[in-house]
C-alpha cells in the first residue's frame, strides 16, 4: 500500500503509479478542487468548507487509531506551527477532573487537549515563569524580539 502525500499544485508526481492529494482552492475560496490519483485512476471532488473540515476529522481519527497503541513521541524541541490568533476556552473534563483547552485551530478545526490537575499545575508555573521572563526581559532592554 502507497502512502498519500501532498503534491503543490504545478509539481508532478515522479511515478505516475504512485498515488497523490491534490487540493486547491477556488479563486473566491468558497470550495476547493480534491483530486486523488493512482496510475490511470483519477478521482476529482469539489468540497466546501465543512467538506474539508469533515475530511481533516476523518483523518484524525483514523491517525489516532493507528498511534494509539504506539510510544508517544516526546515533545521537546520538535517544531511546531503556533496558532497566533484564534478563540479558545477553557472547559471542566469530567474523565480526569481537569480542564479541557478548546481553541479553533486554522488547519483543522476545532481541537481540544485535556489537562489533569498535574498538567494544570505545570502550565500554570511554565506560563508564570514566561511572564516573569518576559516582564524581567522589557524591563532590562526592551521587548524580547
Amino acid at each position: 500500500m502507497h502512502q498519500a502525500r501532498m503534491v503543490p499544485s504545478m509539481a508532478k508526481s515522479p511515478k505516475s503509479t504512485e498515488p497523490h492529494v491534490h487540493i486547491e482552492p477556488s479563486e473566491d475560496r468558497t470550495h476547493a478542487a480534491l483530486t486523488l490519483t493512482s496510475g490511470k485512476q483519477n478521482i476529482a471532488l469539489e468540497m466546501n468548507l465543512a467538506d474539508i473540515t469533515s475530511l481533516i476529522s476523518a483523518l484524525g481519527a483514523v491517525r489516532n487509531g493507528m498511534v494509539t497503541n504506539t510510544t508517544v513521541p516526546p515533545i521537546e524541541g520538535v517544531n511546531v506551527t503556533p496558532v497566533r490568533r484564534t478563540n479558545w476556552a477553557l472547559q471542566l473534563d469530567r474523565d480526569t477532573q481537569g480542564s479541557v483547552l478548546a481553541f479553533q485551530h486554522p488547519a483543522y478545526g476545532p481541537v481540544g487537549l485535556v489537562l489533569t490537575p498535574a498538567d494544570s499545575a505545570r502550565l500554570i508555573q511554565g506560563l508564570d515563569m514566561h511572564r516573569k521572563l518576559n516582564e524581567h526581559t522589557w524591563n532590562t532592554s526592551g521587548p524580547a524580539n
